[in-house]
C-alpha cells in the first residue's frame, strides 16, 4: 500500500533524494530553452544523459499555488527542448491540481514518485484515460492522512539502484502517446472501446489493497513495466504462428491470442510473497477463461517459492517463468 507524503520536511527530503538521484544517472549539463505551448524558460540547466533531460526549480513566489517544478523530455542537437511531461510536486500538504506527487510504500519503506496521468500539449485527445488504456498504466491507489486516497502512476523511486529507468520509460512512453494521439491512433475504434473499459473497470475496482515486494537492492516495484516489456519481446522472439498476436489488457499482464481466443496467459510478480502468488493464480485462473488457455505465472527467480505454493501451481496447470533483474536489464530464464 502508499501512503501519500504530506509533511513539508519530507516532501524536501524526497525532492533532495530525487534530484540527486537524477543527478548521478544524467551527468551532463547543458543551456537549452526550454519551451512549451505559449511559453518558454530561457538559458535553464539542464540535466541530461545524452538523450533524455530534467530540469527542476521552486515556482512559488507570488504565486497562488506555489510547487516545484519538476519537467522532462528529450534533448537534441539544437538550442531549444520541449516538455513531454511536468510532474510538478506540492511543496506541502495535499494538492490535486498539481500532478506530481511523493508516495512512501508501507511493506518496503522506500519512497516514489507518482503523476496523475495528466498530460499537456495542447492536441485534443492528450488526456489521462486515453494515455493510461493507450501505455496499459497500472494505476495505484495512494492513501492520504484523512483517509480519502487518489490514483497514482508509479513514475520511480527517488533512490537505489536504477532508479531512473522507470522515469526514462514513462517519458518516452508520454511521448509515443502524444504522436499516437496526432496520428489518430488514439481515436480507432478499438482504442475507444479500450478506454472505457479501462475506465469502468477501476471504477469499480480502484482502491484495492495489494501486496508488494520487500525491499531489495534493485527496486522490483517500480521495473514492473520493464519486466513486461521484456516477457512481450521475448515471446515474440518465440515466434508465433499465423493468426496469433500478442496482447495485453488491463485485467493481464500479457497474453496470446488466436484470432477471438487467448490461448496463453501470462502475469507477472515482483516477488514469490503469498500475497503475490495468491493474486496471480486467481488472476491467470479467472483471465484465461478457457481450460485450453495456457497459464504462465512470471516471478524473480531470486527468492525460492515455497512448496505448498509450487503445488497449487501444479494443481491448477499453471506454468512457472523465472526472471532476473538487474540494474540495467531483465533476463528471461
Amino acid at each position: 500500500m502508499f501512503i501519500l507524503i504530506e509533511d513539508q520536511t519530507e516532501i524536501r527530503k524526497a525532492q533532495s533524494d530525487l534530484e540527486a538521484t537524477i543527478g548521478r544517472e544524467f551527468p551532463t549539463t547543458a543551456i537549452r530553452d526550454i519551451g512549451w505551448q505559449g511559453g518558454r524558460q530561457p538559458q535553464a540547466k539542464v540535466r541530461s544523459d545524452g538523450t533524455y533531460w530534467f530540469w527542476s526549480s521552486d515556482y512559488k513566489n507570488g504565486v497562488a499555488n506555489p510547487r516545484r517544478l519538476n519537467w522532462f523530455g528529450r534533448i537534441g542537437d539544437g538550442q531549444s527542448v520541449m516538455i513531454a511531461v511536468e510532474v510538478n510536486t506540492p511543496l506541502a500538504g495535499r494538492n490535486d491540481s498539481i500532478a506530481g506527487f511523493f508516495a512512501r510504500n508501507t511493506v518496503n519503506g522506500r519512497t516514489y514518485l507518482f503523476h496523475s496521468g495528466r498530460v499537456g500539449g495542447g492536441a485534443k485527445g492528450v488526456k489521462k484515460d486515453a494515455l493510461v488504456a493507450w501505455a496499459d498504466f497500472e494505476l495505484h491507489p495512494i492513501y492520504a492522512s484523512d483517509g480519502s486516497h487518489k490514483e497514482g502512476i508509479l513514475v520511480m523511486p527517488v533512490a537505489g539502484p536504477g532508479a531512473v529507468r522507470p522515469a526514462i520509460a514513462y517519458v518516452q512512453t508520454i511521448i509515443e502517446f502524444k504522436a499516437a494521439v496526432r496520428n489518430g491512433d488514439t481515436q480507432t475504434s478499438e482504442a475507444l472501446k479500450k478506454e472505457q473499459k479501462l475506465r469502468k473497470y477501476f471504477d469499480e475496482f480502484f482502491g484495492r489493497k495489494r501486496g508488494k515486494a520487500a525491499a531489495r537492492e534493485i527496486d522490483y516495484i517500480s521495473r514492473h513495466g520493464e519486466v513486461v516489456k521484456a516477457l512481450r519481446d521475448w515471446r515474440i522472439q518465440k515466434g508465433l504462428a499465423t493468426g496469433q498476436r500478442v496482447v495485453k489488457t488491463a485485467l493481464l499482464d500479457l497474453g496470446v491470442s488466436q484470432g477471438p481466443n487467448l490461448i496463453e496467459a501470462y502475469e507477472v510478480k515482483t516477488s514469490a510473497a503469498r500475497g503475490d502468488i495468491y493474486t496471480g493464480i486467481g488472476q491467470l485462473i479467472v483471465h484465461s477463461r478457457s481450460h485450453n488457455c495456457s497459464r504462465i505465472l512470471v516471478v524473480p527467480a531470486d527468492v525460492p517459492l515455497a512448496r505448498d505454493l509450487a503445488a497449487a501451481l501444479e494443481r491448477n496447470n499453471i506454468q512457472l517463468q523465472l526472471y532476473k533483474l538487474t540494474k540495467t536489464q531483465v533476463t528471461l530464464l
